[in-house]
């Protein structure tokens, strides 16, 4: 007796299958190349508070006091996921990799059986779900202390939502305000799946409808956030929404300012802002790319050379108030560049940067903030020179950026067959990834959010598209082709 694809007992071991590979391969990066820093610190700063029952506060854990805070460098969802593994396992950070591993899994099945429904199709479904398990671009976040892997789960539960929606025809509101709501406590920038959602209301419904459906969620997803943004009034938090970067970005508004006025990559902003951070101003590196003119260039060292006289102090107001008036001049003597060209260079070098991990094992110490600039804006001959150095590192994110590169030609593909053809059954699920893609490219531009792992999350949605796309005009076209020949 021959088995179906559309028998239950074979679509098990299918999934189980892909669970089984994605454990695997998430826990060989756990175990090899398990790694914390950076905002890993902070959320680790928080769960400890949590746990000594301070709550959600940055205040150092032997001090005697117990100062409130909005959640670290996003909302207080990671911290408290922390605090609540650690709880269980003895303060393990194994044990919240291996938690992350699991949930971004579950994440990944969940999806893969929404576009089984969706596409009647067990096959199609488990090929996008081995694309996903095995995707370079995502497989190594859950080795990290860091709210991508969960980020990247709640993402791929948000669009198994949308996903499942377009099948019924009906938003699924309830399902998606809370997918919604446990992806922005993760990420704050999640909030830009909005506007996906929002496309998708109105695709399935009529405008009046979609409208009431929209409120009806907003309203759903407003409720924790205001009853989080309600006790940080009663703590008495001064700025009920202010993440840790924005603090910081508060202290020191003119050097900030400055460096969006010329920054278009993430390694010229990261190599001045980081050591701001830490008070080691010595450490500041400037990209050519800051100076406009020699004398620019001049007055930009007078004041680190200045500035290096407070390391390990707060950075001076003298000084930030200076480097705002640098960041004026820039704006106002080429307002063209500051507001079109400069975003339109960010967007650019965030897609297209091709010295990114992406979660994969990366260089860590052995580079400094000047070596990844020079790699940065190196020619070929220094970054092939790079592979004698660190071989493992360099092959496998030439495998992630290859792999990323093709995702784009298909993307272009994908949109390409869905404009040409109107009748295209997986037309309204383009437009929906690429309404994520598109609002993601304008905050990235406009904010200067170009940090590789800001992307992550629309990475997998690019696979799910492509892989839907390209089934789906195979399969139209075997049709036409039979039809041809019958007649």
């Amino acid at each position: 007796m021959e088995l179906t694809l559309d028998k239950r007992p074979v679509k098990i071991y299918y999934y189980a299958f892909l669970v089984v590979l994605s454990t695997f391969l998430c826990s060989f990066f756990i175990f090899y190349f398990p790694e914390s820093d950076g905002d890993g610190n902070s959320y680790r700063l928080i769960a400890d508070n949590i746990l000594r029952g301070c709550g959600v506060s940055m205040s150092p854990i032997n001090s005697q006091v117990c100062v409130p805070h909005f959640g670290g460098n996003h909302g207080p969802g990671y911290p408290v996921f922390m605090a609540l593994i650690w709880a269980l396992s003895g303060h393990s950070d194994f044990a919240i990799r291996i938690f992350q591993a699991l949930i971004y899994t579950a994440s990944i099945i969940y999806l893969v059986e929404n576009i089984n429904r969706y596409t009647s199709s067990l096959k199609i479904s488990v090929i996008v779900g081995f694309v996903l398990v095995i995707s370079p671009l995502h497989i190594g976040w859950s080795r990290f202390i860091l709210s991508e892997a969960l980020a990247i789960a709640g993402t791929l539960w948000v669009f198994a939502e949308i996903i499942r929606s377009l099948h019924i025809q009906k938003l699924r509101t309830i399902s998606l305000a809370f997918a919604l709501i446990f992806t922005s406590f993760i990420r704050l920038d999640a909030i830009l799946i909005l506007i996906p959602i929002v496309i998708t209301a109105f695709i399935i419904h009529t405008p009046r409808e979609a409208f009431k459906k929209v409120i009806f969620g907003a309203i759903i997803f407003a409720l924790p956030w205001t009853g989080w943004l309600t006790r940080n009034y009663i703590v008495g938090l001064e700025n009920l929404f202010e993440p840790m970067a924005a603090e910081l970005v508060n202290e020191t508004p003119g050097v900030f300012d400055w460096t969006r006025s010329w920054s278009t990559h993430q390694y010229s902003t990261i190599a001045v802002h980081f050591p701001i951070y830490s008070y080691d101003y010595d450490e500041i590196v400037v990209d050519n790319e800051a100076y406009s003119s020699e004398n620019e260039k001049k007055s930009v060292n007078i004041l680190l050379d200045e500035l290096v006289k407070y390391k390990s102090k707060p950075f001076p107001s003298h000084i930030d108030v200076q480097f705002a008036e640098l960041a004026k001049q820039r704006k106002t003597s080429n307002p063209v560049r500051h507001y079109l060209i400069l975003p339109i260079k960010r967007v650019i070098n965030f897609w297209l940067n091709l010295n990114a991990g992406y979660g994969l094992p990366g260089f860590g110490e052995n580079l400094s903030n000047k070596d990844r600039i020079e790699l940065v804006n190196g020619d070929l001959k220094q970054k092939l020179f790079k592979i004698t150095e660190y071989p493992f590192i360099i092959i496998s994110r030439l495998f992630a950026q290859s792999w990323k590169l093709a995702l784009y030609v298909g993307f272009i593909a994908a949109c390409w067959i869905s404009v040409r053809d109107k009748n295209f059954e997986y037309r309204n699920l383009v437009f929906i990834v690429m309404s994520f893609i598109v609002t993601r490219s304008i905050a990235t531009g406009v904010l200067n959010l170009t940090e590789a792992r800001f992307s992550v999350t629309q990475m997998p949605l690019l696979e799910v598209m492509i892989v839907l796309t390209f089934w789906g005009f195979l399969k139209n076209h075997n049709i036409e082709k039979n039809h041809w020949q019958q007649n």
